[in-house]
């Protein structure tokens, strides 16, 4: 006979989804002016967010599924900051978002006058 486990459930709006992603995002992306930077920590932050929903595969956790998503071209102390920056996201998602279940399918952000708006597109992932 098989075991499901299902965790919690929260039903959320991609608005929902998006903010959280931002309030997760905020403290690297305030201590940063440049608009190309922030894009990609945001890129980053929904990686680490699609990558929080499922267990780890691997005894150290999700670093080099982090590090792979890293351009191989980048210096190592630059490497460590971003993945450093992913995995206190996805361990911060787990803790306060936990019932939070959807994965990000696609986003897009806008600067206005310096204040971050992000649009996703979220979709729901089957419980582990």
């Amino acid at each position: 006979m098989s075991t499901l486990t299902v965790k919690n459930f929260a039903a959320c709006t991609h608005e929902d989804v998006a903010d959280a992603v931002l309030t997760l995002a905020a403290p690297l992306c305030a201590a940063c002016d440049d608009d190309a930077m922030k894009h990609h920590l945001i890129s980053l932050a929904v990686t680490g967010w699609n990558l929080s929903l499922f267990e780890s595969r691997e005894k150290e956790g999700y670093r080099s599924q982090v590090e792979e998503r890293l351009p191989a071209q980048l210096p190592a102390e630059q490497k460590e900051v971003f993945v450093r920056f992913v995995l206190d996201l996805i361990t911060a998602k787990q803790s306060r978002y936990p019932a939070m279940m959807k994965g990000i399918k696609s986003w897009d952000l806008r600067t206005d006058n310096g204040e971050l708006t992000l649009s996703v597109e979220a979709l729901p992932v089957k419980p582990v």
